[in-house]
């Protein structure tokens, strides 16, 4: 894909719901001191289809680089001792390994450029899943499943044949189009062309309209919340009701607006709107499934998360 990476496209109708991929990670790292030894234990094939993956053409200066890359190189040799050989009274150094000065920067941008956070610190590679493009009016998720050990993919709506797969790469709170282009620029060094960015056709007019209005409403209701010391819950509600619908309007699936049904579902319960905290706690429930499927412990969290709502 132009300015993008490789991309992934549907070889069939896939129903929405769908697990369209279930990967284990290459390896798996706590913090980018360890991504060039942990790149290094791969075997040659492992490494080769790994540097293959998509790098952001805002990368760090060649400079920047190869400073990295040397001091990386010069602890490898420091850690495993400068005397190597002592012997007809000269002494050898381990001097740091220019291959080693070169490739440590390349490996550490294709890292940055395609690693996911899987939770609790971690960070993982795949060779597969790290092939989505972002888009984002995304038609699929990713979640980790810790069941499984494995990271899958599910689609939010029906995808079909030939079409692309894509996830966000941004969390969806709402942005405006200019902060989603800056941060995938700044990050991933491309920007986004998808329908909810693209500024010349009606939809994406009247998306960005729809998420100006919305932060609008946000920041009176805030404002108004700061001049009350008790704030007007059944407002609250009808402006996370309004969120949710917005989104929904705009195809936005996931777990991220599941988890707003839910938060809004507990909120219509505190304040004794029961019908209204049950079609909010389902359809946060429905959308969990789709997301992450019935085996993914973050569906059994939801599931307990709705019985303690008491509505059901």
């Amino acid at each position: 894909m132009p300015a993008k990476g490789l991309g992934v496209f549907a070889t069939r109708n896939i129903p929405r719901g769908s697990r369209i991929l279930s990967e284990k990670p290459v390896f798996l790292v706590k913090s980018e001191k360890d991504v060039y030894n942990a790149f290094r234990s791969l075997h040659e094939q492992d490494r080769n289809e790994l540097m293959q993956l998509s790098v952001s053409s805002q990368r760090r200066s060649n400079l920047l680089g190869w400073a990295e890359g040397l001091w990386h190189a010069s602890r490898q040799a420091l850690s495993g001792g400068l005397v190597v050989a002592r012997g007809d009274s000269q002494t050898k150094t381990r001097l740091p390994d220019l291959y080693s000065i070169t490739e440590y920067p390349a490996v550490l941008n294709v890292f940055r450029n395609n690693n996911f956070d899987i939770g609790n610190g971690t960070q993982a590679i795949f060779k597969d899943i790290c092939r989505l493009n972002h888009a984002c009016l995304p038609n699929a998720q990713g979640n980790f499943n810790s069941n499984l050990d494995r990271f899958t993919i599910h689609a939010l709506r029906p995808i079909s044949e030939d079409e692309e797969i894509t996830l966000s790469y941004l969390a969806e709170h709402g942005a405006s189009r200019d902060a989603r282009q800056h941060r995938l620029k700044s990050n991933y060094g491309f920007p986004c062309d998808c329908p909810a960015c693209d500024s010349t056709t009606e939809r994406g007019k009247l998306d960005e309209e729809a998420r100006q209005k919305m932060q609008s409403r946000l920041h009176s209701y805030a404002q108004s919340v700061s001049e009350h010391d008790c704030p007007d819950q059944a407002a609250e509600l009808e402006i996370m009701n309004q969120m949710i619908e917005m989104r929904e309007e705009q195809g936005l699936a996931g777990r991220e607006l599941a988890t707003m049904c839910f938060s809004a579902a507990e909120l219509a319960a505190k304040i004794g709107r029961r019908d209204v905290a049950l079609k909010l706690a389902n359809k946060g429930l429905r959308l969990d499934e789709d997301a992450v499927g019935t085996d993914n412990p973050i569906f059994e969290e939801s599931q307990a998360r709705v019985r303690a709502m008491a509505i059901v």
